[in-house]
């Protein structure tokens, strides 16, 4: 099976450094076969079955601090990609529009907290496991902030989402 794995929070502003080659090598250890790493924020596709605690406890025991990894298969990753809400916005600047993993559903009173953030002109959609941003003024300016919704989550641009897709789908 492939899969989509999104590391939080390693390689962000000096903190909680990964190199990739270490990455890929926990990732071996554990039997995973073509193991894949994109770019330097934790992107990792690889074949195998493994569970999102095995993972967080081996990467815990090699880097000695706790990272979240969210899970996603190859097919609902191309499911992710088909339901983007942005389409035009994204094929225009694909570092407007964002994804964001979610771990569990968030609560009426979280996703309530998120869309009360004066937002201006970003825009955002709520879908299942997922949540899609469009923030023309860029991620760094936007006042919404995933973490209101007190899930683990964790956010791509459009273009490293297509990159995995591509990843997933054996393209790349």
């Amino acid at each position: 099976m492939t899969t989509v794995a999104l590391l939080r929070g390693i390689n962000v502003g000096g903190h909680h450094p990964v190199p990739m080659a270490a990455l890929k090598s926990v990732f071996e250890s554990l039997g995973l076969t073509h193991v894949q790493t994109y770019i330097q924020s934790g992107n990792v596709v690889f074949e195998g079955d493994i569970g999102r605690p095995a993972l967080e406890a081996a990467l815990l025991q090699a880097f000695g601090f706790p990272v979240a990894v969210l899970l996603r298969s190859a097919a609902q990753w191309q499911d992710i990609i088909g339901r983007n809400p942005y389409p035009l916005q994204a094929e225009a600047d694909g570092s407007k529009v964002h994804l964001t993993l979610l771990d569990a559903l968030p609560t009426s009173a979280g996703l309530a907290a998120f869309g009360a953030v004066p937002s201006g002109a970003d825009e955002w959609t709520h879908s299942g496991l997922e949540l899609y941003l469009h923030t023309p003024d860029g991620m760094g300016r936007t006042k919404l902030n995933p973490d209101r919704l007190k899930v683990k989550t964790t956010t791509r641009n459009w273009r490293t989402v297509l990159r995995l897709g591509e990843l997933v789908s054996g393209q790349g």
